[in-house]
């Protein structure tokens, strides 16, 4: 059985003020810090055999708080980056649709119809799946660590869960939070979800 640990990175300072960052590359802001280190401690006592990150430095900051102490090697996947939101990045959606409104609402209506020099949705899902399907085919009987965005983890929960569950934007992930499943070929025990007891300032 495969345990697979979710876990989403810290804030930023785009998080705080609702900008997309997409590949933008910004570092976690002091209450992002504190939350990967309170999930640090959170997890301490927890096993873990191999932590995965997404390559950009929020995630990787998370990522190497968590393995502080552990002797695990991070594996950076850009397959777990967030979606590239192209022209958005840096900006709210409000911001967005004043500036470019025939552009967001082609993408509003169709996310195969990104802003301009970002990804279209198939394409953001097809790189998670495929490292999702690798995690599985690779790491049974481990229990591993994925430190990513909100995206990727919503698309690999989505998957896990089944259609039945809705759009994966309907899951609700918090900075810093822990999602929590084991998995086998025939089963899928849920342990938690979006789990962010553990924050004591946000």
């Amino acid at each position: 059985m495969l345990r697979l640990l979710l876990v989403r990175h810290g804030q930023t300072d785009w998080n705080a003020q609702h900008r997309y960052q997409g590949h933008s590359d910004l570092p976690l802001n002091q209450l992002g810090l504190d939350q990967a280190s309170q999930l640090a401690a959170r997890l301490q006592p927890q096993k873990i055999d191999l932590i995965f990150s997404s390559d950009l430095q929020r995630a990787l900051q998370t990522a190497e708080l968590l393995a502080e102490g552990r002797g695990i090697k991070i594996q950076p996947d850009p397959r777990l980056r967030e979606m590239n939101f192209g022209l958005l990045e840096g900006h709210t959606f409000d911001d967005g649709l004043e500036r470019w409104p025939e552009m967001i609402r082609n993408w509003v209506q169709d996310n195969n119809q990104p802003p301009e020099g970002g990804e279209r949705l198939d394409e953001f899902s097809k790189r998670v799946s495929q490292f999702f399907t690798d995690i599985r085919q690779s790491c049974d009987g481990k229990t591993v660590l994925a430190v990513a965005h909100g995206g990727p983890l919503r698309l690999i929960m989505q998957s896990l869960l089944g259609p039945g569950s809705g759009p994966a934007w309907w899951f609700s992930l918090d900075h810093g939070s822990l999602t929590d499943f084991q998995i086998d070929d025939e089963n899928i025990i849920i342990n938690r979800i979006n789990d962010s007891g553990h924050l004591k300032n946000s």
